[in-house]
Order: structure tokens, then C-alpha cells, then sequence
């Protein structure tokens, strides 16, 4: 169970890093990380990454704790409402070509992560990674729920860990490939955050359908009595 979740959760993070591009590029091409030697880049550039992925790491630990408040069933109903949010708010991108709603806590968020990431300092930038977990990602937000489904609260942890490891390819790339590309810029980089939307939700729904589709939509029975969730992922033999 635990090695398919935590593969499950970094090829999630692997995959979506394109959408991770679209909202976290342009946070990287204003990092002052071009200002250290070598030796100390890839320090700063550790620690900027382990506040953020931390934070998914907590987060994650947070909401297993709530797990037993949630019937089993309550999955599938979650796994659609999130579809349907993050297919809706990728339609409104297409359609309506303007920034996506924010959540009341984004600004503030924003407003004390530009104190931080000006700041070439090793201290500065872990607080920059840890601000930059708290902005709102749909992509997070579904890697929560899988992480959600963790036999333990240590392995749903691990789970946005593995998650976290996913989207640093593509994120450390953008950062050592600014001055040769120049495809990376802010308004280039954002039109890949529609289609990421929009691919996800539909996965999210198809997920959430309980259809009886190996692996994208299995059929999740909860057993009479023990209450404990059966999942049919693959074929049987």
C-alpha cells in the first residue's frame, strides 16, 4: 500500500509539474539565487524547497488527523467537488483570459513572501519556500487528498514528501535554465496552468465516478460491519 502511494504521489508531482511551472515559474525567475557561489545556491536552493515541501508535508499530517471524522464513502464525493473546482476554474482561464480568484488568505501571503525573496540570505529564502507552501494550489490540494487515504499520519507525510520530490525537476530546471531560455517567462509559463486544470479536474471526476476503470477510476466498496474500504485497482486474474 505505502510503496504504491508514495509512487502514486510522485509521479502526481512528476506529471503535474507543468502547472507547477505556470504558478511557481515566475516565483523562481525572481529569486536572488543567481547572487551565491555555486556551493551556496545549492544550499539556498535546498532549503527553499524543503520549507515548501515541508509545509505540504504538513498539511498533510493535519488532515489525516481528521480522518476519522470522515465517513469512507465521503471520498468519492470529495474526489468529484474538487474535479468540478479545478475543471471550472480551468474553463473560467480559457473563457475569461483574466487571474483566477484568490482565497482570502493569498494576499497576505504574498505580501510577507516579497519581503522575503528579495533577500539573498540562506534564513530569508527557507521563509520564502515555507510562504510559497501556503499559497492556494489545486495541485497540492489534490496530492492532500491522496495523502489523505494513508494507512498512517508518518506516511501521508511521506506521501506529499514524494510529491514534493516530483515537482522539483522541472521547478530546479527553471531556476538553472533562466539565462538560456527564454521561453520561461511569466506569461509563457501561465498558459500551462488552464490546461493543467482542466486535465486534472477530468481525472478528478473520472476518479471520483467510481466507474470500475483500473487505476483511473476503481470501484471503492466500504464492507458491511468492519466499515473498511475495499478498492479494486486492477483486473482480477
Amino acid at each position: 500500500m505505502s510503496e504504491s502511494l508514495f509512487l502514486t504521489a510522485l509521479v502526481m508531482g512528476l506529471v503535474g509539474s507543468l502547472h507547477c511551472a505556470g504558478m511557481c515559474g515566475p516565483i523562481m525567475l525572481i529569486l536572488p539565487f543567481q547572487q551565491f557561489s555555486p556551493a551556496r545556491r545549492a544550499g539556498a536552493m535546498t532549503l527553499y524547497h524543503l520549507g515548501r515541501i515541508s509545509v505540504y508535508a504538513t498539511m498533510g499530517l493535519v488532515l489525516h488527523s481528521f480522518k476519522s471524522l470522515f465517513h469512507p464513502q465521503w471520498q468519492q464525493g470529495v474526489s468529484l467537488a474538487l474535479g468540478s473546482l479545478l475543471l471550472a476554474g480551468g474553463l473560467y482561464s480559457f473563457l475569461v483570459r483574466g487571474n483566477m480568484p484568490s482565497l482570502p488568505w493569498t494576499g497576505w501571503v504574498r505580501r510577507q513572501a516579497s519581503r522575503f525573496m528579495g533577500n539573498p540570505s540562506l534564513g530569508a529564502l527557507t521563509v520564502a519556500g515555507v510562504l510559497n507552501g501556503l499559497l492556494p494550489c489545486g495541485l497540492v490540494y489534490m496530492a492532500l487528498s491522496l495523502a489523505a487515504t494513508a494507512p498512517t499520519a508518518s506516511q501521508a507525510a511521506l506521501a506529499m514528501y514524494a510529491f514534493g520530490a516530483g515537482t522539483l525537476p522541472m521547478l530546479v530546471s527553471i531556476t538553472l535554465l533562466r539565462q538560456k531560455a527564454r521561453f520561461l517567462n511569466a506569461a509563457g509559463l501561465r498558459r500551462f496552468v488552464p490546461v493543467m486544470l482542466v486535465a486534472f479536474g477530468g481525472l478528478f471526476l473520472l476518479r471520483g465516478a467510481n466507474l470500475g476503470i483500473p487505476y483511473l477510476s476503481p470501484k471503492v466498496e466500504v464492507a458491511a460491519g468492519t466499515g473498511e474500504v475495499q478498492s479494486e485497482c486492477c483486473h482480477k486474474h
